[in-house]
């Protein structure tokens, strides 16, 4: 074989092993993480964008559902899976808290991941078991101070976003509450309408049809403005708890290394799937606002968001359970 055979076959078998370009990308399934079980508000919003993108791009898209660990289970699986683009994780809060609450880190968020978009936020509601007898925050903070650190909150797991607003809140508000995780929101649902436990910050889409039945009541909403369908609804901030917020997020990231090309494919991909009237109506009963960001906002997000989780952990001085 000939010098100039030789390198050109060998240039030929590095472009093969070289990593996908987005003009041929996927060619073989991709698998999306999700770091909870089946059913969830990640779960359903990563299907119902996955399935708008394999039927454009012709594609198998496979979502493999990874619970526990606060979702560092997952996050793991894709920080040490190949940077070829094959492997997303779809995320939410956790992602950035968790690790923050563990003895050692099991990733560096900046280090090992890089954004792809954002899904959507969901902003969080004060409510409480019907047989609390507190309306407004005033009654509930002396019907908490009253139980003398007796009554209990839930989570939908240690590290979740609303396991870490609660932990805030409660410092903010001078009361103590027992916290209670479980693993995810259906359960955490559950046992607060059994009157198990007394309060939560629930997502809406987790709240709103007990809000609509009774087997809850609202006291305020963690949220920088009222939102639309519920506006006699205070948002703490207007109550005095100044400046706090606690909300959901869901979004997508891949592995660090991964090409610039395909993840700005999949970004663009995840941006036109969150305008389809079909997606919009088939989310509207998680009661999320649709966001859609570039890779970049996604990262100047994350850098936010971690440093507010970093503020919280500091001040809840909470700890995985």
């Amino acid at each position: 074989m000939s010098f100039r055979h030789f390198a050109l076959s060998l240039a030929a078998l590095l472009a093969l092993a070289g990593p996908a370009r987005a003009d041929d990308y996927p060619s073989r399934p991709v698998r999306i993480v999700v770091p909870f079980a089946a059913g969830g508000g990640t779960d359903l919003i990563t299907r119902t964008l996955a399935d708008i993108i394999a039927s454009e791009w012709k594609a198998a898209i496979v979502i493999e559902n990874k619970p526990g660990g606060g979702t560092t289970i997952a996050a793991q699986a894709v920080a040490t899976a190949p940077a070829d683009g094959y492997t997303l994780l779809a995320t939410s809060n956790s992602f950035l808290v968790s690790p923050l609450l563990m003895p050692t880190k099991p990733y560096v968020w900046e280090r090992d991941f890089t954004g792809v978009t954002l899904f959507a936020v969901s902003p969080h509601i004060l409510v409480v078991h019907p047989s609390v007898p507190a309306k407004t925050l005033p009654e509930f903070i002396a019907w908490a101070k009253a139980q003398d650190g007796k009554a209990a909150f839930a989570s939908f797991g240690s590290g979740s976003s609303n396991h870490l607003g609660f932990e805030v809140l409660k410092r903010k508000l001078g009361i103590e509450l027992v916290h209670v995780p479980y693993k995810g929101s259906a359960p955490a649902m559950n046992d607060l309408v059994a009157g198990h436990v007394q309060a939560m910050l629930g997502d809406l889409q987790n709240v709103s049809e007990q809000l609509k039945g009774g087997t809850l009541r609202p006291i305020a909403v963690a949220n920088e403005s009222r939102i639309p369908s519920m506006p006699d609804l205070p948002t703490l901030n207007e109550l005095g708890v100044t400046g706090f917020t606690s909300k959901s997020w869901f979004g997508a990231l891949v592995r660090k290394g991964t090409s610039p090309e395909i993840v700005a494919k999949w970004s663009a991909a995840f941006a036109d799937a969150l305008k389809r009237p079909a997606v919009k109506e088939r989310l509207a009963s998680l009661g999320v606002d649709l966001v859609g960001s570039s890779p970049e906002q996604m990262q100047a997000f994350l850098a936010s968001e971690a440093a507010k989780a970093e503020d919280a952990v500091k001040l809840s001085g909470a700890k995985m359970e």
